[in-house]
């Protein structure tokens, strides 16, 4: 017996490259898909390390500078402190000042208040309490 469909078997499979090339923008967008979410887990734990890194240094040293305040009895504003951290930490700018405060602030540890009174061209002051003991 012979095969009656032996040039044919072939053509009915349909042609691989064709699949191929048709399917290419799907595994491009699934390999974009991938690049994008690994560069967020790696932004992520950036982030992670930049926070804990902000609490290990640069939170202490603002805790620190407000309880100076306190004990000199003056009302740490928010401007001054800001001021003292820029020039206290070689290269810190008042970027990781304010996230070195709303680190601070979501922890706990520091409480920032606005005063009732307005400074220069009704400018709201704020003031820095540290919490803990």
């Amino acid at each position: 017996m012979t095969n009656p469909n032996v040039f044919t078997a072939g053509a009915q499979e349909g042609n691989w490259w064709a699949s191929y090339v048709a399917a290419a923008p799907e595994r491009e967008a699934k390999q974009r898909a991938m690049e994008a979410d690994q560069h967020r887990m790696i932004q992520a734990h950036q982030e992670q390390q930049r926070a804990q890194a902000i609490m290990t240094h640069a939170g202490p040293a603002l805790v620190d500078m407000i309880r100076k305040y306190d004990a000199q009895g003056r009302p740490a504003v928010t401007s001054n402190v800001e001021r003292d951290f820029t020039e206290a930490l070689p290269g810190a700018t008042p970027d990781e000042f304010r996230t070195a405060l709303e680190h601070l602030k979501a922890s706990g540890i520091v409480h920032e208040l606005t005063s009732s009174t307005q400074g220069f061209m009704g400018e709201k002051t704020t003031h820095l309490y540290v919490l803990e003991g």
